[in-house]
């Protein structure tokens, strides 16, 4: 048995989509030209934030605007394929499993009904400040009675490894999200996965 920790935005849900179309209408460029298009294809947000004329600084703020505006888009957004089969068949195997993630309580848990996986997490973490991610993670720990070498993080962003990394746990980054393939590997997690498959059998042997 192990803890498994999921994050939500772009390794549960497939909100990419919703983000680029938000960030192009802060930066008034939506509808997008085939150019833009071409340019941003695969990139990670923070690059599409950047290419759209977006400064950096003003992302922080961006990020949770995106998110507090999700609960009008949240029933029509998409689980990723095999997802859903995956935590439960996880949750059959006696693994606990928890989700970690900036995005408010009542988005989760809504998507997680609408899709009925909400049996299967112990409990959500919600609303973690951008730059929170390990403090929380280290209080899911603690307050779980649970030791960093018992727990993996999933999760495709860097600040997720970054996050897994300063508390302790191993990390798991999913190559179907919001960061690109190459920032991932860069960040040398313990295992970079491009299909649910290939997470669901790394995620067995914990």
């Amino acid at each position: 048995m192990a803890a498994i920790i999921f994050d939500f935005d772009g390794t549960i849900v497939d909100n990419r989509d919703y983000f680029v179309e938000f960030i192009a209408k802060e930066a008034k460029r939506w509808p997008l030209s085939d150019q833009d298009k071409l340019a941003i294809a695969g990139q990670p947000l923070l690059v599409i934030a950047t290419r759209l004329g977006i400064d950096w600084y003003k992302l922080p703020k961006l990020y949770f605007k995106g998110r507090s505006k999700m609960d009008r888009a949240i029933s029509s957004l998409k689980v990723f394929d095999g997802i859903p089969d995956l935590v439960k068949k996880l949750h059959s195997e006696g693994h606990v499993l928890f989700i970690l993630s900036s995005n408010s309580l009542r988005n989760i848990r809504l998507f997680l009904k609408h899709y009925e996986m909400r049996q299967y997490f112990m409990e959500v973490y919600a609303g973690v400040a951008i730059f929170g991610k390990a403090g929380m993670l280290h209080k899911l720990l603690r307050d779980n009675n649970l030791k960093a070498a018992q727990a993996t993080m999933v999760g495709d962003e860097v600040r997720d490894i970054v996050a897994a990394q300063a508390v302790g746990v191993k990390s798991v980054a999913v190559a179907w999200g919001l960061s690109s393939y190459a920032d991932l590997v860069a960040m040398k997690p313990t295992a970079v996965v491009r299909s649910v498959s290939e997470l669901l059998a790394i995620l067995e042997e914990t």
